[in-house]
């Protein structure tokens, strides 16, 4: 092949078809078990949408990064096997997600609790309390590993931060609609590293 890097690109396409085709085939219309703490009313996260859009430059600046790079062949060697470790480090986060979606009932783009929006503990959420943010920044790790410049670092960063600021705006609304339910589940959830943060 003439340029293995624009391989990177496959590897987002199957990760981002992956969480699509999870939430597909896994949908469930289906009322919450009984024993599942629900939300009787509906909750906004004051500045969800600047948290979000904040999210969204993060991937701006990771893709343009990724296309500055593969594109006119100027990934730069980092290391042997970068390329390898990188793929692996995508594929985690594209496992992880999928384990979350397949976990969790109510997923939202926006820090916003509709009327009926089930409290997840199971699965992904028994690890950590945002796996699908883990997921994305592994995605954006590994493309940072793949092609290490500092546009992709920078996109790789950026993102972080965004899945700090919305999971910390998650957070608030379920504290609020949850109380101390939430409260213990927080004591025994990390919030991106199972046993560390």
């Amino acid at each position: 092949m003439k340029n293995p890097d624009l391989l990177l690109y496959a590897a987002h396409v199957i990760f981002w078809a992956s969480f699509g085709a999870t939430r597909m085939l896994l949908r469930r219309d289906a009322a919450p078990a009984e024993s599942a703490a629900t939300t009787s009313q509906e909750f906004t996260a004051p500045f969800s949408r600047t948290v979000l859009a904040f999210h969204m430059l993060g991937f701006a600046v990771l893709y343009f990064g990724i296309g500055n790079a593969v594109l006119p062949r100027r990934v730069p060697e980092w290391f042997g096997g970068q390329r390898i470790a990188g793929a692996l480090v995508i594929a985690a986060g594209g496992v992880l997600m999928s384990w979350a979606v397949a976990s969790f009932h109510s997923w939202r783009f926006r820090a916003k609790l509709d009327q009926g929006h089930e409290l997840a503990t199971n699965g992904a959420f028994a690890l950590m309390r945002h796996p699908i943010y883990t997921g994305i920044n592994l995605l954006a790790l590994g493309s940072a590993i793949w092609v290490p410049t500092v546009i992709v670092w920078s996109g790789f960063v950026l993102l972080a931060l965004g899945s700090e600021l919305r999971a910390r705006s998650e957070e608030h609304l379920l504290r609020r609609a949850f109380g101390e339910r939430y409260a213990d589940y927080t004591k025994r959830t990390k919030r991106f590293i199972p046993g560390i943060y």
